[in-house]
């Protein structure tokens, strides 16, 4: 199902929402697997705990399973609201941008307020600050692709533009054969050759 709303940009578009939530699903799965490879990297190659965000200073249990559902769940929460955007605000991503760069760094100050080393903060924070990244630019790719032009339909509806992406030009059809037609098709008649030498 789709949703008409108003472009800022290039007139009336719609929101593809199969579209759209294709790739919101496709960018759970890419920020589940980069905060499942960043958990690995952390933990083996580090030997460094991810810090939970709070006043305890404790680390996640089971990170390599708890961080990647949330990291999936974050980009299906942002897809939501991109899709929000999508209906009622001028540039939809730039405004997702600013609200998931917000989202970051609140985040990250409540990791490196908690208790804990620094070296657990400064790995938590990286790791978090990654998986928003990720999610924010794939989405903001995706909301590039996930609207098509409309034309307002004779009965107030809307109908998709069969012309959208074809060049129009901007003068009228010209008759390669001049103003008098294709002359292949006209009979010749002897009689017009006399009548010019009288």
């Amino acid at each position: 199902m789709s949703y008409p709303q108003r472009s800022w940009d290039d007139g009336d578009v719609e929101v593809v929402a199969k579209r759209l939530w294709a790739g919101g699903v496709a960018t759970a799965l890419v920020a589940a697997g980069i905060a499942f490879v960043g958990v690995l990297i952390i933990n083996s190659i580090f030997e460094v705990g991810i810090q939970t965000a709070g006043r305890s200073g404790a680390l996640v249990d089971n990170a390599s399973t708890v961080i990647p559902i949330a990291a999936g769940i974050a980009a299906l929460a942002s897809t939501a609201l991109l899709h929000l955007l999508l209906m009622t605000t001028p540039p939809p991503a730039s405004f997702l941008s600013a609200i998931a760069v917000l989202v970051i760094v609140v985040l990250i100050l409540q990791v490196f307020l908690a208790d804990g080393s620094i070296a657990a903060h400064i790995a938590t924070g990286v790791l978090y600050a990654a998986i928003g990244i990720a999610i924010v630019s794939m989405l903001s790719g995706v909301s590039a692709t996930s609207v098509r032009p409309v034309t307002h339909g004779g009965g107030g509806g809307w109908d998709r533009d069969p012309g959208y992406g074809q060049q129009q030009s901007p003068y009228p059809p010209q008759n390669p054969y001049g103003q008098y037609g294709d002359q292949r098709t006209q009979r010749y008649d002897p009689r017009g050759q006399r009548d010019q030498w009288r």
